[in-house]
């Protein structure tokens, strides 16, 4: 379990570097807490896959693991390969604005690119899928991600 430091406990809209050991990737999330515990979700899932291996292999929760294409797929995999080493949050930007959270993300990003230690997948940062329903590209606004989508095009 990702202890957050008490400091973070109210914070919201965010981009934090989650480490591991000495590795790391770099996350935004609407709430930190809320970001954290999905990542703790996905990473049990992943291990009841069996390590990202599927039933076959080995897992014994899910029929497979469809994770590979998974942010954080090359995170899970280090941190079950490498057990007991501790964790530690960093927030890099707190913000409400949404264009200012995706360029921060990244400008870490880019910043990780070569570095080994990043275990992030994605080289841009994360938006989810347009819905036509709320006119948002999830907890982003429309505005934000198209003003995000010219300043990766300067």
């Amino acid at each position: 379990m990702i202890q957050i430091p008490e400091e973070y406990f109210e914070v919201e809209s965010a981009v934090y570097k989650l480490s591991y050991g000495d590795r790391y990737a770099i996350i935004k999330g609407k709430t930190l807490t809320g970001s954290i515990y999905l990542f703790e979700r996905g990473y049990a899932a992943f291990v009841s896959a069996g390590g990202g291996q599927g039933r076959n292999q080995g897992g014994e929760g899910q029929k497979e693991w469809d994770g590979t294409n998974s942010f954080y797929f090359k995170f899970y995999s280090y941190i079950h390969s490498n057990p007991k080493l501790p964790f530690k949050v960093e927030v890099l930007l707190e913000s409400n604005n949404g264009y200012q959270l995706l360029k921060k993300e990244q400008q870490e990003l880019n910043a990780a690119i070569r570095d080994k230690k990043c275990l992030n997948s994605n080289v841009e940062a994360y938006v989810n899928k347009y819905s036509k329903k709320t006119g948002s590209y999830g907890w982003l606004s429309k505005g934000h991600v198209l003003a995000f989508k010219k300043f990766l095009k300067s």
